[in-house]
């Protein structure tokens, strides 16, 4: 999220005066001429797409849509009222619960000082799973879950429709655990993306399972309550796997139970260009679980036109994977904003293109364009490659540099740790971003580090991007194990200390999720060379250096010999763009469990780092390093080494990302018998391993 869209907040709405009917037509017989070299012909669009029916009638069912924490506080949840559109479309009783924003503002008016971290931040989304959310997390929620609870059984819908995320599950079932208590007649109906995992397990409680898109799913169930055709056992809905629902001429989506004022940005809305993704990223899941289609010009501006003359909506975010899939498309939308005088600002995310030249960018900001948010992932072509992104650097440098010359903000989002990323791919990363600091960058996602997901291209087929079918500790392992979770996890640490030493060396401000804990715990920094101006001292960096960051021959094992190098990049990058300075860091079991939680499996690996380096290049460090291999936290068993096998997965977005991986292994039914025996006769020797090591080294040298 671009936090900087909060400036553009309103907290009073002003809601623009309509023109007259003439004025109106002359508008848009303008509109229509400008897009019409870049719009494309409807019924291309629309073909091979699956419309969804609406038929309105007076019907006497009723439904609640409830959305737990924690999710987004800028805007109202567009999922919702899309549905809810389309359900008061068809003549139901349809209401929304956004129970996310008051507790959202519970937690800033109240709680926020008893907890020492930012609960509505990225950097605290596991904290929303497990024991951590029932223990630190539930108490204050609470109160407020309960009250929900008492209204939905004082409406009394026939049922109540809840969105499941990984971190918002745990309190959306504890409500539906105590409605149910008091009237087991509700029924409960489950979508979202936690519902789209091959692994995702129903409970008993769901009455209804929607794995897939809502809009046609949600009348189907609607319409079977409504003539009593009741089912003693969950019914799931899944979508087909080539289906894609028309998004073009669906109802209006439904606020009419939203208070927008208690959004942050309450002049604000998210909506959608398109669903799914052209590309096919290979640490991506989402782009599997939907196939691409998009909205035309037209019908997108028909949405924010009625938003922006109804509810004085002048913020829109596309929440789409990718905004600018069909480039002329987007141009189109651009162009007709400004043939319509609408004074609105939007944003969304979007790839790189080198289509997308100095020209495009002129009329994406006529159009209203704030900021794109870009997945740039990595600043290593060779890592790009390896994810699939489509993308050069060179297309990514220019068109941050063509945001710069035309005003438009560019938000990154970043993963560290790929598998097949090497020291120098990680320092290409932080070279890039130094290099292009002053191009309009004003958010910086710094993540949590590469995740296997089980369905992506990577989850599917691990051998072709270096992944084991193994995990070790919790984590995932490379092949060669030589990379794993104290590898991310350092890159992870080291990327968000580059950052904030980039605070204060950029043209404009920037927002990123900053690691309090990190600065105040994890490490000390003094520079060592005056700035100019007040400014700190900086050094542009003017090319991507090869060097070789294997500077410690430890020969103790796989694991080892690179962990203990990961410190180099950081430290290097440090002095090639802020020159002489000093530093100690430290990695604690205690530190990094309070910071990171189990996802890297710590508790485990204890280091300090003291280095110190002059202007001239000359440096010295001294470094302790202590890794126990400890007893595994998921099975609390000494065997550090489990069987991780993804291939069986039976969901829609597994057997998509199964075809397009390509495995050894069928792609119906996965891994036979006889290769997951052999898995199992390879965990067993490779459970004879022992990573453990402690070491300290002492050197100096001159870069």
């Amino acid at each position: 999220m671009d936090f900087n869209l909060r400036g553009l907040a309103k907290k009073e709405l002003v809601i623009p005066d309509k023109l007259d009917k003439a004025s109106a037509n002359d508008k848009h017989l303008s509109m229509l001429e400008v897009i019409k070299p870049y719009a494309r012909d409807t019924k291309l669009v629309e073909k091979n797409l699956t419309p969804v029916y609406v038929d309105y009638q007076t019907r006497n069912t009723s439904i609640i849509w409830v959305l737990c924490p924690e999710w987004s506080p800028s805007f109202p949840p567009f999922n919702l009222a899309r549905l809810s559109g389309v359900a008061k479309s068809a003549g139901y009783k349809s209401e929304i619960l956004d129970i996310n924003i008051e507790a959202y503002r519970s937690y800033m008016d109240t709680f926020q000082h008893e907890l020492s971290y930012p609960l509505w931040s990225p950097t605290s989304s596991w904290r929303w799973t497990g024991d951590s959310y029932w223990n630190d997390i539930h108490p204050h929620l609470e109160s407020i879950l309960q009250k929900k609870v008492d209204y939905i059984l004082e409406k009394s819908p026939n049922i109540v429709g809840f969105t499941l995320y990984y971190i918002n599950d745990k309190p959306s079932v504890w409500m539906m655990e105590r409605i149910r208590e008091k009237n087991p007649d509700i029924k409960f109906a489950v979508g979202g993306s936690n519902v789209q995992k091959g692994f995702f397990k129903t409970l008993p409680i769901y009455d209804y399972v929607v794995a897939g898109e809502g809009e046609a799913a949600i009348l189907d169930i609607l319409d079977d309550i409504e003539n009593n055709k009741l089912r003693a056992s969950t019914v799931f809905h899944v979508g087909k796997l080539n289906q894609r629902l028309s998004i073009n001429g669906m109802p209006m989506p439904d606020y009419e139970s939203i208070d927008f004022t208690l959004y942050d940005i309450p002049n604000g809305v998210n909506t959608e260009f398109s669903r799914g993704c052209t590309a096919k990223c290979s640490f991506c899941e989402e782009t599997h679980f939907w196939k691409y289609r998009q909205r035309t010009a037209v019908d997108v501006l028909t949405e924010v036109e009625w938003l922006y003359y109804n509810k004085g909506t002048t913020v829109f975010w596309f929440i789409d994977s990718l905004v600018n899939g069909n480039p002329a498309e987007l141009r189109a939308f651009c162009k007709a904003v400004d043939a319509k005088g609408l004074d609105i600002y939007w944003t969304g995310y979007a790839r790189c293109d080198h289509r997308m030249d100095l020209d495009y960018f002129h009329d994406l900001k006529a159009g209203g364009c704030i900021m794109l948010n870009y997945g740039i992932e990595s600043g290593s072509q060779n890592v790009l490659n390896d994810m699939h992104k489509g993308v050069t650097i060179e297309a990514m440098e220019m068109n941050l540099k063509n945001c710069k010359e035309v005003g438009i903000f560019a938000a990154t989002n970043w993963i560290v740790g790929f598998p097949t990323e090497t020291l120098q791919d990680f320092a290409n990363s932080m070279t890039f971003l130094w290099r292009n600091r002053n191009y309009n960058i004003n958010n910086i996602a710094a993540g949590v580090g590469f995740a296997q997901g089980p369905e992506t291209l990577a989850g599917q087929n691990p051998e072709r991007f270096n992944l084991s079918p193994f995990k070790y500790m919790g984590f995932w392992i490379t092949k060669d194990l030589s990379m794993g979770g104290m590898h991310v996890m350092h890159r992870v640490k080291f990327f968000s200390m580059f950052i904030d030493m980039m605070v204060g060396c950029t043209d404009m401000p920037f927002q990123y999720p900053v690691r309090r804990d990190l600065i105040d715990y994890h490490y000390t920094l003094e520079w060592l060379q005056e700035g100019i101006d007040d400014k700190p001292f900086m050094k542009e960096i003017d090319e991507y250096e090869e060097f070789d960051y294997n500077i410690i021959d430890l020969g103790e094992n796989q694991y080892a010999d690179t962990l203990v190098n990961e410190i180099w990049p950081l430290l290097r990058l440090m002095w090639l763009s802020r020159g002489a300075f000093r530093i100690t860091i430290l990695f604690t079991p205690e530190l990094d469990l309070e910071e990171f939680g189990t996802q890297f499996g710590p508790e485990q690996f204890s280091a300090t780092y003291k280095f110190e380096i002059n202007e001239l290049g000359k440096w010295k460090a001294d470094f302790e390093y202590k890794f126990n291999q400890v007893p595994n936290y998921l099975t609390h068993k000494p065997e550090a080494f489990i069987t991780q096998d993804y291939s069986r997965l039976q969901s829609n977005a597994a057997k998509s990302a199964r075809k397009l991986a390509k495995p050894k292994w069928s792609i119906e039914e996965g891994r036979d018998s006889e290769d997951i025996r052999v898995l199992i006769k390879e965990e067993k020797v490779l459970n004879d391993l022992d990573f453990s090591f402690k070491y300290r080294y002492k050197g100096r040298g001159k870069w």
